[in-house]
This record gives structure tokens, sequence and C-alpha cells, in this order.
């Protein structure tokens, strides 16, 4: 009877690490980050925090996936009660530009920071993070077809069109001024190719 209420406490325990440690990497990236940091932003002893990570990457990892996924169960669930199609893409691209004006408060310099240092030894993290982007937009655009809003024809192509240039956009805004008015535009080229597929 205990072992529920132990998984439970675990799984409170690691979602508060995970919290503790989004905010740290949104404010110091990666590289720069280190446990002694991640311990004092959870507020825990050395050996309470080690009986659930190990080591940085990991709880980087865990922070990324568990963002991933709330991110991708938040749009699955509105796509549960089949709201319209342009108006759920409208609300994907608003999150998306205002993630991109906020950086200070997203995990994209980290994931980068992540992604450079670990070319050789991680490629199933890195194949996770683009599959899970890619099935977000999929998950919007097959809506889209559902709903006769768009045709079906290259819907895996406009997906990948559509998770590239917000990554495009990621990178301008993290290595120069991004302004709200560029993302616009270029989220709006993206919902008219949209409405001529």
């Amino acid at each position: 009877m205990a072992r529920p209420v132990d998984e439970k406490n675990r799984g409170e325990t690691k979602a508060k690490i995970m919290e503790a440690a989004r905010k740290v990497f949104c404010k110091k990236g990666f590289s720069n980050v280190t446990m002694t940091d991640l311990l004092e932003a959870a507020s825990m002893s050395r050996g309470g925090f080690y009986f659930y990570y190990k080591s940085v990457d990991e709880v980087f990892q865990d922070t990324v996936r568990h963002r991933k996924k709330s991110n991708f169960e938040e749009i699955r669930k509105a796509i549960e009660h089949n709201p319209d199609f342009f108006v759920l893409l409208d609300d994907y691209f608003q999150k998306q530009k205002t993630r991109l004006l906020n950086m200070e408060n997203s995990l994209i310099r980290a994931l980068y920071e992540y992604l450079f240092t670990h070319t050789e030894g991680d490629p199933a993290f890195r194949n996770e993070q683009k599959n899970n982007a890619l099935e977000t937009v999929t998950a919007i655009l097959q809506l889209g077809v559902r709903q006769k809003a768009i045709r079906s024809d290259d819907i895996t192509q406009m997906s990948e069109h559509i998770m590239y240039t917000i990554e495009g956009l990621n990178a301008m805004s993290l290595f120069q001024d991004l302004t709200s008015e560029t993302i616009d535009q270029q989220l709006e080229l993206l919902k008219n190719m949209l409405r001529k597929v």
C-alpha cells in the first residue's frame, strides 16, 4: 500500500527538480550549469538529489522531455475538442512568437548548447527532439486535413517546412535582434502556404 505513495512522492520530487532546473537552464544555458546550481535551485541535499539524478546531462534531458511532453499533451488535448484548424494554428504560432520574443524563459539556448557539445554521444536524444517537434506540427496539420481546411498532399513535407522555419527563427532570436514584425511575416507566409495547399 505504501508503494503508490512512494511513487507519487518520487514523481512530485522529480517534477520539483525539473521545474527548478528549467529556470536554471533558461538563465544560464547548459554549459555553465553545475550540479551545485541544480542542488541549490531545488533546495535539496546532495544525497537526496543524487537519488534521482547522477549528472547535469540527466537532469537536462528529463527537463526537456518533460517540457516537450507537456506541450504536446496540451496540443493533443486541444485537438480532441476539434477546434477550428486555423484558430489552433494561430494559437500555436502565437505561442511560438511569444517564446521567440522571450528567449530568457526558453530552453532553446540550453538545448542548442547541449546538442553542440554532445554531437557524437547522443544521437537518440537529438532525433527525439526533432521527432517531437515534427509530431506536434503534423498533429495540427492532420486536424486541418480532417476538417478539409487543407489538402492531405505532402503533410509530412509541410510539417518539416514549418518545423525548420521555426528552428531558423529560434537561431535568429538567439544571435541577433528578431522583431515582432519579422516573426509575424514568417508565420503569415507559412499560413498562406497552407491555405494554398
